[in-house]
């Protein structure tokens, strides 16, 4: 299947936000300026933009992670498991994981193809944030969304 493009533009985030395709999710990319155009063609696309408007939402999306080292896909994987509105610190996800090697757990992370789909947000440190590879500022409101809409809306297209 060839590659396909969606894009969305969110409010909440103040940038565009490119997800690529091939036969599964395969990446999800920030973007804050640019000739870009909204163009929505996939499931989890529509599924996205409904989790930025508030819609508690535990993504089910495919993703590709084939090109990923299997430490990585370890990770990821243990991450996926961090429900909406949580967070563990990346020493609990290494252990989640029966390792020790907290910096590689966030190296790891930090290689995630998907954000905010594996909700890499959701790991943070011990005392304080953390990092996030699209940038602070985008970690935080991504837990401040989650932190104020902790209670499902209605995802049903009236």
């Amino acid at each position: 299947m060839p590659e396909s493009i969606d894009i969305i533009f969110s409010r909440l985030l103040d940038c565009y936000v490119e997800l690529k395709y091939n036969t599964k999710l395969r990446s999800i990319r920030f973007a804050r300026s640019g000739n870009l155009k909204e163009k929505k063609t996939h499931e989890d696309t529509f599924e996205l933009e409904r989790y930025f408007e508030g819609d508690k939402i535990d993504f089910s999306t495919d993703v590709d992670l084939s090109s990923l080292s299997p430490f990585t896909r370890k990770v990821l994987n243990e991450t996926r498991k961090i429900r909406y509105g949580t967070t563990i610190t990346y020493s609990e996800l290494a252990r989640n994981i029966g390792t020790a090697a907290v910096r590689a757990v966030g190296g790891a992370l930090a290689r995630n193809p998907v954000p905010i789909i594996i909700p890499c947000h959701r790991v943070v440190a011990k005392n304080g944030i953390g990092g996030y590879s699209a940038g602070i500022g985008i970690k935080t409101r991504l837990l401040e969304l989650e932190k104020n809409h902790p209670t499902p809306r209605s995802t049903q297209n009236i």
